[in-house]
């Protein structure tokens, strides 16, 4: 049990918070000081706190902030960052609500990494339990497919023959017709690929009906991360023209599939399996541990009642064939600072 009198809280700098957020056990991009920079684009602002118990950070949190018309919402995304003790823990909850009611905020929502067969789930529920707050599916993926990159056992990175080897047979398959068909990979550099890459995206987005970023926020992601080796541009191209691309954006021990699109011909050549097979070489030779596809609409074993649509089976059966489980978090706990005005202007705001 801790020794509550020798508690501290405190605001990181970046660098040190950085430090404890890639040796947490459950440290994520998303809680990374370059994420809270990214933010900064998009009319969030970040604000770190840790909680120190003899000089040591036990917990900690980055908050989003994003301020409406004099009120504000705060968000944890992937975090908090808790301890195995429920004082720490409660004492961190406390300093993040306190800090949000200074904002004027009117709710504060954490979303923790932290799976739901964790042996500390029920401590962690513990902390996030608020007087008044909400419970609900997140913001970012609820479930998920993890492809491992590093035996556990041993700590040694799979080969490529051991990473095939988990592969569905039609995975193989499809990533052997890509080269068979000419298809071959580059790596994005620099304004012009951004461009393309963007370009790739408006298509998919305008073809599967849903919204993507300005050209400028993928140029910014780069801008972090790529230009520091944390994040790399995968392209495909096929006779002379580029088919299909990836934005893949590592932190802590994952690397995260964040945003991908596509021709409509890149799936005739098995494009989208060839450059996910090469970030998943990319992320194990870059040190990573584990490969995160970022999200399925739900796992196989819950799927509600007529779920199985052709195009979610799909999504589903593509991701989950490159050898990964499917795995669900905690849910989203809203902790709800002004109850009256939280109703009338939650819709307000990006989260």
């Amino acid at each position: 049990m801790s020794n509550f009198p020798a508690i501290k809280l405190l605001s990181p700098g970046a660098s040190v918070w950085d430090k404890f957020c890639n040796e947490h056990e459950h440290g994520h991009l998303l809680q990374s000081s370059r994420w809270g920079l990214l933010k900064q684009q998009t009319g969030w602002d970040a604000h770190r706190l840790i909680v120190s118990d003899d000089e040591r950070i036990r917990a900690g949190a980055q908050v989003l902030t994003q301020k409406r018309l004099g009120i504000a919402m705060c968000y944890v995304p992937r975090g908090p960052l808790f301890c195995d003790d429920l004082i720490i823990n409660h004492a961190l909850v406390a300093a993040i609500n306190r800090y949000a009611s200074d904002q004027n905020a009117i709710a504060v929502r954490y979303e923790p990494f932290v799976t739901h067969e964790h042996q500390r789930t029920a401590l962690f529920d513990k902390a996030l339990t608020y007087t008044e707050h909400s419970i609900g599916e997140s913001i970012q993926p609820q479930h998920t497919v993890i492809t491992q990159l590093v035996d556990t056992d041993t700590g040694k990175a799979f080969s490529d023959q051991q990473l095939l080897a988990s592969f569905s047979k039609g995975h193989r398959a499809d990533i052997k017709k890509a080269e068979r068909d000419g298809v071959t990979i580059r790596y994005g550099r620099g304004a012009v690929d951004i461009a393309t890459f963007s370009q790739l995206m408006k298509e998919t987005g305008a073809r599967a009906n849903f919204a993507v970023h300005a050209q400028t926020y993928y140029q910014h992601v780069w801008d972090l991360f790529g230009t520091i080796d944390h994040a790399t541009l995968i392209l495909a191209d096929y006779n002379n023209q580029t088919i299909a691309g990836a934005l893949i954006v590592g932190g802590a021990n994952t690397v995260n599939y964040l945003y991908g699109g596509s021709r409509a011909e890149a799936f005739q050549h098995g494009a989208n399996h060839l450059i996910q097979w090469s970030a998943l070489r990319w992320a194990r030779d870059h040190g990573y541990a584990q490969y995160d596809f970022w999200g399925i609409p739900y796992r196989k074993d819950e799927a509600p009642a007529g779920a199985e649509q052709p195009s979610m089976a799909g999504l589903i059966r593509f991701k989950k064939g490159f050898g990964g489980d499917e795995v669900s978090f905690m849910p989203a706990y809203t902790h709800i600072l002004k109850p009256t005005l939280y109703n009338l202007a939650k819709t307000r705001f990006s989260i």
